[in-house]
């Protein structure tokens, strides 16, 4: 009796030590509590994807579709936020009802930024994100929704949770993708508040309430953000979150990583800093710095001066963050501009060789350009160029090593035929690269030539009378008076 009752227990453990081994992926439906079964994708340790039956997507193609952008922003934030690993895992909940999602946002008991779809629970490291609404958004805008919320969830670990409403905000939408018209947006409205005295204090932005005008203290937090990361430091804004785990209270986190100023000295600091900033400062930020898609963009285009300008915002993150593989392809990226900017410069200088007629430099010039263009990839060199500042230079150097040759054996009668035919032949040649002082040269020379000749000619000829008048007169008078020897 007792054998017959362990096989079947020994078979429930195996079969359950075999769903325990199955690997990660597309796994069996699950409760969430809100109705319906779900399924989850898993997209590694620290992420999960799970989607509700009925949502008009399934868990795998929801992982195949936002799975990097997922992992891209949480890597991102981990390390912008100097830490090194996710408290906990993250689940990303796709709500297929509207019910259950409106639910579990009550549940949370948040208040987030008008348009903000994708609503985080930190604590729980939980993200709810309606997919009816989400799947109507571009992809830009899609992706923000995804980075704000994450940046809830690590902001939240950085500080113990402590982090107040401003900072958490501000610091949601610097962390999202670029979006140049509604950073704009933000600059244009906090520039106006400050213009007609209507800034919000920094103990007003950072209320447990809810914003009391969300489009101006939404703004106003990217602000103060953007400033205390660009005048204080990625790492003091580090070691203020820091504060923010132990401290009483914001400012006293403030007073201390931000020492020796004072919550109230970069309040002013930041108000002061407003007119910069809302002139052109605010397209800097430190985040998009982790964006190499731009600089290789411009590298593609061939515009390597813009390329390694992009590049500068990578290189000042990278001095403060930990990470050597995107280091190593920032330097590379920097030495393909550098080189490319090199040969480029050398190209201009065999232009403008070319446009003041000196060869010689020119084909100098675009041979190093050309040296420069050989550790570049092949889309970029502008080989029919090069080609033809070779053949022009070649050009002009023939034609002028041939006018000087004439110019040499001008006075060489014998040779008169060859050193005219050189002459023509540079001054074509001279005068179809626009050089028009050596092509008059190669003119003059050629008149100069054939004047010459036809002086000897005239000259001969006038000989060849003067011999035959000397014939006939000698002929006539030796015919006329014979002599007489009698």
């Amino acid at each position: 009796m007792f054998r017959s009752t362990a096989r079947p227990l020994r078979a429930i453990v195996l079969v359950l030590i075999v769903l325990l081994l199955l690997p990660s992926g597309l796994v069996s439906a699950q409760e969430n509590g809100a109705g319906g079964s779900w399924e989850s994708f898993v997209v590694s340790d620290e992420l999960t994807i799970r989607v509700q039956d009925g949502a008009g997507t399934t868990a795998d193609e929801f992982g195949v579709a936002w799975s990097d952008v997922l992992s891209t922003g949480l890597d991102e934030l981990l390390l912008f936020l100097n830490l090194e690993r996710p408290s906990q895992p993250i689940v990303v909940e796709i709500y297929g009802q509207i019910a259950d999602y409106q639910t579990g946002v009550e549940a949370i008991d948040r208040t987030e930024l008008d348009g903000q779809i994708a609503i985080a629970d930190p604590e729980n490291a939980v993200i709810l994100l309606p997919y009816d609404s989400f799947r109507s958004l571009t992809p830009l805008d899609a992706e923000n929704q995804l980075r704000h919320a994450l940046s809830h969830v690590v902001a939240g670990w950085a500080s113990g949770f402590a982090i107040p409403r401003g900072f958490d905000e501000g610091l949601a939408q610097y962390v999202e993708r670029p979006n140049l018209p509604v950073q704009a947006r933000l600059a244009a409205l906090v520039q106006a508040a400050a213009h007609d005295g209507k800034l919000s204090s920094w103990s007003n932005l950072n209320r447990p309430a809810p914003f009391t005008n969300d489009d101006l203290d939404r703004a106003q937090s990217y602000a103060m953000v953007a400033f205390l990361i660009r005048h204080q430091g990625l790492p003091a804004f580090w070691a203020f979150l820091d504060e923010l785990n132990t401290a009483g209270d914001w400012r006293a986190a403030m007073n201390v990583a931000f020492a020796p100023l004072t919550a109230q000295q970069i309040e002013r600091q930041w108000k002061e800093s407003i007119p910069a900033w809302a002139s052109g400062d605010w397209r800097w930020n430190l985040m998009s710095g982790f964006d190499l898609e731009p600089a290789r963009t411009l590298l593609a285009r061939g515009n390597f001066q813009a390329a390694s300008q992009a590049l500068e915002i990578s290189e000042q993150l990278l001095r403060d963050i930990d990470d050597p593989a995107r280091a190593a392809e920032v330097a590379d990226l920097k030495d393909q501009a550098r080189i490319g900017d090199l040969a480029e410069t050398k190209m201009l200088e065999a232009q403008q060789a070319l446009e003041q007629f000196v060869y010689d430099r020119a084909a100098a010039a675009v041979a190093q350009a050309e040296e420069q263009y050989r550790q570049l990839p092949s889309e970029v060199r502008p080989d029919e160029l090069i080609e033809t500042y070779k053949s022009m230079a070649a050009l002009g150097m023939s034609a002028n090593g041939q006018l000087d040759i004439a110019h040499i054996q001008a006075g060489n009668w014998s040779e008169y035929a060859e050193t005219r035919d050189a002459a023509v032949s540079a001054g074509t040649d001279l005068a179809e690269l626009g050089d028009t002082d050596r092509r008059d040269e190669a003119k003059s020379l050629v008149d100069r030539i054939d004047q010459e000749q036809l002086r000897i000619v005239l000259l001969l000829a006038a000989l060849a009378l003067l011999t035959g008048g000397w014939l006939a007169l000698w002929l006539r008078t030796r015919q006329a008076h014979p002599l007489r020897w009698e």
